[in-house]
């Protein structure tokens, strides 16, 4: 899987909004040389939202971004310390951000692709929000797992 890495998976986090988790995933985005303006993701996350929500269910969202300012297909794992309010009355305690660049089309359809079929597996989202900080490669393995077991 060469979209998700370890160093992509934050679990515990603490954001009290929807702008909050942006700030984070546009921060991060750039600290790990995923983007080069976190600017630019943050608007590419809120512009892509407002096209229509991207709960996905289950308390689960796929917050997603093209952008000239990412340099690379990457996802963002977070699982948050507590639900947020993500919509009106919708709340949200799993977010799975996948950030592309604008030229990585079938690309970011097989992410998008992937990252669905991983959010389908009951156990794997339960391995996840009973995850701790260390247990990354628990999860890594696991999404292996159901990918290779979905072909």
């Amino acid at each position: 899987m060469d979209f998700i890495s370890e160093f992509n998976i934050f679990l515990s986090k603490s954001c009290s909004s929807k702008e909050e988790l942006f700030d984070f995933l546009s921060g991060v985005s750039k600290d790990l040389g995923i983007s080069n303006d976190a600017d630019e993701v943050k608007k590419g996350l809120f512009d892509r939202e407002n096209e229509g929500c991207t709960i996905i269910g289950d308390m689960i969202a796929m917050p997603h971004a093209r952008s000239e300012a990412i340099n690379k297909l990457q996802v963002i794992l977070v699982l948050l310390e507590n639900p947020i309010e993500y919509n009106k009355d919708e709340n949200i305690d799993l977010a799975y951000s996948i950030l592309a660049p604008l030229k990585a089309n079938n690309e970011f359809i097989d992410a998008l692709s992937s990252v669905a079929t991983i959010v389908q597996n009951d156990e794997l989202q339960a391995l996840i929000r009973n995850s701790k900080k260390g247990d990354e490669s628990k999860i890594i393995s696991k999404m292996e797992e159901v990918l290779k077991n979905n072909v």
